[in-house]
């Protein structure tokens, strides 16, 4: 099953939590730094892992829908990677406030193959078990951040369960639009080797997404220089959208939560 740590809110301004899931390989130290400048404007934030959940991206999107079922309010979905199929999945089976796809691994598309190009990992996605995170040029491209924050956030990777990596290289993976068509952007960098605009703009019209561009930006946002600019426009996107009818809510709870008891 799914594991989680909680961000809290540095002085809570939405109704909405923000749950933030991670991709292949990576865990929720990924998300750290994005949880942090969010939950100190308001948003409280949930990191998962879903690297304990086998059986593929859809079994995923289940543990996770049921992760948003056991929640007090709404939910916003954070997805990166192959971690934006995930929340993706999840949001067809449950509804959600809103959904952020960063850098999605786009489904259907061959560029997630170079991740199983090796023999090695090749073999253990056709055989099952647990596949080693990418290295060599695959590695360059996909983790495309400069040192020392590569290392940092290689340390932090894993096996990851081989249904999952063969669903996503494979092109396995269906792209439904959500169940109760809330606001939902993709987010993709114009130097993103694994998300060609073309197919951030495929995606986005499969799913009934806004588009946007983050300039310089490759496949990992969440991390290196460019990632306080990524998390600027990830935050105003929300705001936009969100920001208005969520506070509302909070406001509304709080006064509820104030006015005397009758008894």
């Amino acid at each position: 099953m799914l594991t989680s740590e909680t961000l809290p809110a540095e002085g809570p301004r939405y109704a909405a939590s923000l749950v933030c899931i991670p991709g292949l390989w990576a865990g929720p130290a990924a998300w750290r730094g994005f949880g942090s400048y969010l939950g100190h404007r308001g948003w409280e934030c949930h990191l998962l892992d879903v690297r304990p959940v086998r059986g593929g991206i859809a079994a995923r999107g289940a543990a996770v829908a049921e992760y948003l079922a056991a929640l007090p309010g709404p939910a916003v979905l954070l997805g990166h990677d192959a971690g934006a199929l995930v929340a993706l999945d999840a949001a067809s089976k449950r509804p959600t406030a809103g959904l952020v796809m960063l850098a999605p691994l786009a489904p259907r598309g061959r560029t997630a193959q170079r991740l199983i190009a090796s023999p090695r990992r090749l073999i253990s996605v056709v055989l099952g078990g647990m596949v080693a995170p990418p290295d060599g040029p695959a590695a360059a491209a996909w983790l495309d951040v400069p040192e020392p924050v590569r290392a940092q956030t290689v340390r932090g990777l894993a096996g990851e369960d081989a249904a999952s990596v063969r669903d996503v290289a494979w092109g396995r993976v269906r792209a439904a639009r959500p169940v109760n068509d809330p606001p939902v952007l993709v987010l993709a960098g114009d130097r993103d080797a694994y998300l060609p605009l073309d197919s951030a703009e495929a995606l986005a019209r499969a799913v009934g997404a806004e588009r946007q561009v983050l300039e310089g930006a490759g496949h990992w946002p969440l991390a290196g220089a460019g990632w306080q600019t990524a998390v600027a426009v990830m935050h105003r996107w929300l705001v936009q959208r969100l920001g208005a009818g969520l506070l509302e809510l909070y406001e509304e709870a709080m006064a509820e939560r104030e006015e005397p008891s009758e008894e």
